[in-house]
């Protein structure tokens, strides 16, 4: 099966070349926030079904897929200024996010920091709830160990999709989908990873300087809220979906079974049915439509 991609576009966040996606010609804005590892290739099931009914923007943040990756380390703050940063460069003064994985801490900061600038949130299979992460990105955190560990390869890419779905065999065999996972994987990428994970986590799991803040304040966010995970997410427990759900006030939970970390792309029909259900409940503002499709 053909993988099909938005057009890509580019431009320049803090100076550092950004790609992103933008469609949809209609409706209020949406922006998807990969997690860590991750690129917005891996929104290709979402895309063009959310944009029937929206404006959607997904972007690479820095260090990821095909944006630049300085030799600099940023921490959770730095990507969270970051993506607000590429808002302010697209003209998006306000939109609902939509965030997988560390993405998710990165979308629960700007809620908290900016909350007139969020919609709505949809967060899925998050980090930063809990010290809980899975064993081998607390091995790379070791050091010496995560630069030994930053080689990309077929195996790599094959271990990493076991890693994170509930069944890995429709994608590992499919060659054109792994072709993308070890895109996504280079050296530069890895390399970049390792140190930001080391900013939030060691062996032990994610530091309680970390989660604990976020924790704590959940109950401040104010944006309608749609929790997703899967239950049986290596990456981070599903017992966190729980603390989300409790902590964010009138939070909404789903649940997928036989799912991994990827429950957007596992079950990516159940998932757009669902994350369009939501938004069409709790939309709020129209985007003026100003920038979508420029490039820089």
């Amino acid at each position: 099966m053909t993988i099909k991609l938005p057009a890509d576009q580019y431009i320049q966040v803090d100076g550092i070349k950004t790609r992103y996606w933008a469609l949809g010609e209609q409706g209020s804005p949406v922006l998807l926030i990969h997690g860590q590892g991750g690129a917005i290739d891996y929104w290709y099931r979402n895309v063009f079904a959310i944009a029937q009914q929206h404006q959607v923007y997904a972007l690479d943040w820095v260090g990821s897929g095909k944006s630049d990756k300085p030799q600099k380390t940023y921490n959770l703050d730095d990507l969270s200024q970051f993506i607000v940063r590429f808002m302010d460069a697209v003209g998006l003064s306000h939109a609902s996010l939509i965030a997988g994985s560390v993405g998710g801490i990165l979308a629960l900061k700007i809620a908290l920091q900016f909350p007139d600038r969020v919609d709505n949130l949809v967060l899925i299979g998050i980090g930063g709830l809990g010290k809980e992460v899975a064993f081998p990105a607390r091995l790379t955190s070791l050091p010496g160990v995560g630069e030994l560990l930053n080689h990309p390869s077929p195996g790599a890419a094959k271990f990493m999709m076991q890693q994170c779905v509930y069944d890995a065999s429709p994608y590992l065999n499919n060659s054109e989908f792994m072709d993308l996972v070890l895109r996504n994987m280079s050296s530069e990428i890895l390399q970049f990873q390792t140190r930001t994970f080391r900013t939030m986590g060691n062996f032990f799991g994610i530091k309680s300087e970390i989660w604990q803040p976020i924790r704590e304040r959940l109950s401040e966010i104010q944006s309608p809220t749609l929790i997703m995970w899967g239950k049986q997410d290596r990456a981070f427990p599903v017992g966190h979906a729980e603390v989300a759900a409790h902590g964010i006030p009138d939070a909404k939970l789903q649940l997928f079974d036989q799912c991994g970390h990827l429950p957007y792309l596992e079950y990516a029909d159940e998932f757009n049915r669902a994350v369009l259900e939501f938004l069409s409940t709790h939309s709020k503002r129209q985007q003026p439509n100003t920038s979508l499709h420029q490039n820089e």
